[in-house]
């Protein structure tokens, strides 16, 4: 599951937002849906002490108190205090959504990144034993949430000539077997998929999707995994942050329909580029 030799469980001085790590995100115009969840506030707030002039909040109720976070992360950084706006969204109502992409044409404009990070986990439990209405609420939210949102942004973030960028929350748990885990992990393998998929449709207007395993946290979410998993949750929120913000700072049009976790070390990955694309590696394929 490791791609690279070095693995992280915090952030480290390449990609620490809270010093100087070499790059930032001055000027990205970028949105998060599951803001207010663990991923999703470390995301926004290591964007915005990267310098992101527009930080959009994709949640199911107001949130103030991000808000104010994330102007209080820009100051730390260093930055001016970017636009931040929230955007009410249910991945249980299609409606919303598409009133949500509706609001951020109408108020921004544009879009350089939009981080579909849809997550539902049911407790891990074998087929025969298990909740029919938890199975499935997990397709409804980890895939047809994601369709639901690149459905309704994909048009303003092609048309909006930005970075055109849509990184897909997948999980490592799609390239293994967990005894309990087949509704999560097949939803996360097809997230995987998707992500290929929009490139395969929407690469040639210069769209760039790719996929990423978030982390390893004792979120909310998490804690349906059994106890005796708990142990291996030891990611920190700033790891997460600071490795969507660095892997968004620029535009990497290598990573078309690749999966990434950010555990691995992002210099070691920058460093083997060439490889990956040679050998068209970080995909799913079936070996013959």
């Amino acid at each position: 599951q490791n791609f690279t030799q070095t693995t992280h469980h915090d952030t480290y001085p390449a990609i620490d937002t809270k010093g100087s790590p070499g790059w930032d995100c001055k000027g990205k115009a970028m949105l998060i849906t599951g803001a207010n969840g663990g991923v999703g506030r470390a995301v926004v707030q290591a964007y915005a002490r990267a310098g992101a002039s527009h930080i959009g909040l994709g949640v199911r109720r107001d949130v103030s108190d991000l808000v104010g976070e994330v102007k209080a992360a820009a100051a730390q950084g260093g930055h001016p205090e970017p636009t931040v706006t929230v955007l009410l969204i249910d991945l249980e109502d299609r409606a919303s959504v598409a009133a949500a992409a509706e609001q951020l044409e109408r108020e921004w404009g544009r879009i350089d990144i939009l981080i579909s990070n849809a997550g539902f986990l049911p407790p891990f439990v074998p087929l025969l034993e298990g909740n029919e209405a938890d199975y499935w609420y997990a397709w409804e939210i980890n895939i047809r949430g994601t369709y639901w949102t690149a459905k309704a942004f994909l048009p303003l973030l092609l048309r909006c000539g930005g970075d055109k960028t849509f990184v897909a929350i997948s999980s490592l748990g799609a390239h293994i077997l967990t005894t309990g885990a087949s509704s999560y992990q097949t939803t996360k393998f097809a997230v995987v998929r998707f992500a290929e998929f929009l490139m395969q449709d929407y690469g040639d207007q210069g769209l760039l999707a790719y996929s990423m395993h978030p982390a390893s946290m004792l979120t909310e979410l998490a804690k349906n995994i059994p106890p005796n998993m708990h142990h291996l949750l030891n990611d920190t929120p700033d790891l997460v942050g600071d490795t969507f913000a660095f892997l968004g700072s620029k535009k990497r049009d290598w990573l078309a329909g690749r999966f990434v976790a950010v555990c691995w070390d992002m210099p070691e990955l920058m460093a083997r580029e060439k490889e990956i694309v040679e050998k068209d590696a970080l995909k799913f394929r079936m070996v013959m």
